[in-house]
């Protein structure tokens, strides 16, 4: 018989990584589970990602590893970029409901899809902006209006900095989460970074939990100077 997905899921997020999730929370992201994979197979192709390892190590237990490298700040605003399912945005607010989070994404239907999540998990202060992230950040709501900017395997440094630097106040971090090869992009991506007034720190390598194979994850934190 197939392990439970809450109970990997429970086994990374409290044995391992010490979150300390309540019965609640685990019960919002057994929910969520089970909402991408009816979504996925009856309404939209949101992930290839279906067993319930895989969505509990590849999706929420990476979604989570933003709070191994980082204190997001009490009721921070956070724009998570090209969203997708809402990861890592959603996976985080179910952890800290405080933030206020904007999922942004310039695909309308998988915005449906986290609308729908949210909805169902009773999450508030979620909002759905349907954009691209270059043309979002030039709106007087969204310029300069973050505490926090995610983006989960979006694009190279060198590209993702000019869609999510815009977004960040001063003093902001931006979270780029990338592939165990992000050490190549890291030149590009500091030449980049400076012209947004970016100091890229050094790739934080972690291991995922409960994979079935060592799994990393490597996490670029770059600050608003």
């Amino acid at each position: 018989m197939e392990e439970q997905l809450i109970d990997i899921f429970r086994r990374g997020a409290n044995d391992a990584w010490d979150l300390n999730l309540t019965p609640a929370q685990l019960d919002q992201f057994q929910q969520y589970a089970d909402l991408l994979v009816e979504w996925n197979a009856t309404r939209m192709n949101l992930t290839r990602l279906t067993s319930p390892r895989d969505i509990a190590v590849k999706h929420f237990l990476d979604s989570l590893s933003v709070l191994r490298v980082m204190q997001i700040p009490r009721n921070a605003r956070l724009i998570d970029v090209g969203t997708g399912a809402g990861l890592p945005g959603l996976a985080l607010k179910i952890v800290r409901p405080d933030i206020h989070l904007t999922l942004l994404d310039s695909t309308a239907k998988k915005l449906t899809f986290c609308r729908a999540v949210a909805d169902a998990l009773a999450l508030t202060r979620v909002d759905i902006l349907h954009a691209r992230a270059e043309d979002a950040a030039k709106e007087m709501d969204h310029a300069h209006a973050y505490d926090v900017v995610t983006a989960r395997a979006v694009a190279s440094l060198a590209k993702l900095l000019p869609w999510t630097a815009p977004f960040l106040l001063s003093g902001g971090v931006l979270v780029a989460m990338k592939g165990a090869n992000v050490d190549e992009e890291m030149s590009e991506g500091r030449i980049a970074a400076k012209n947004f007034g970016i100091k890229l720190e050094k790739p934080v390598s972690l291991m995922l939990p409960e994979a079935e194979e060592e799994t990393e994850r490597k996490i670029v934190l770059g600050r608003r100077v």
